[in-house]
């Protein structure tokens, strides 16, 4: 779903219920600059939780990467390592897969 379908002009009527009670039009130079300005604060705030997402998941999906090298130590049969090794490899490719959404993520707050 783009940006723009996540904050639309009832969303913004229902944050601001003074612009309601004017009866401004979406369409209007008012109304129009009212809606951009708390459409890029709303994006703001929403890059913001979605960083801290991003951040957290990495978080965990390190630690269950330690913890699988951790027993591919104890592990002495070659099926179990190459099966933990395998893991090990796709936690690696998520962890690439978060740094190139957060680069994403920090590019988009960088245009604002």
């Amino acid at each position: 779903m783009s940006m723009n379908k996540k904050y639309t002009w009832a969303d913004f009527l229902k944050n601001h219920p003074e612009q309601k009670e004017k009866k401004i039009k979406r369409t209007s130079k008012e109304g129009g600059k009212a809606f951009e300005a708390a459409f890029k604060q709303h994006l703001k705030e929403y890059l913001k939780d979605r960083l801290g997402k991003i951040d957290k998941e990495c978080e965990l999906v390190e630690k269950r990467q330690k913890a699988l090298a951790n027993s591919l130590k104890e592990a002495k049969k070659i099926e179990k390592k190459r099966n933990i090794q395998q893991k090990i490899g796709a936690a690696g490719s998520y962890l690439k897969k978060l740094e190139k959404m957060r680069d994403r993520t920090k590019t988009s707050q960088k245009s604002l």
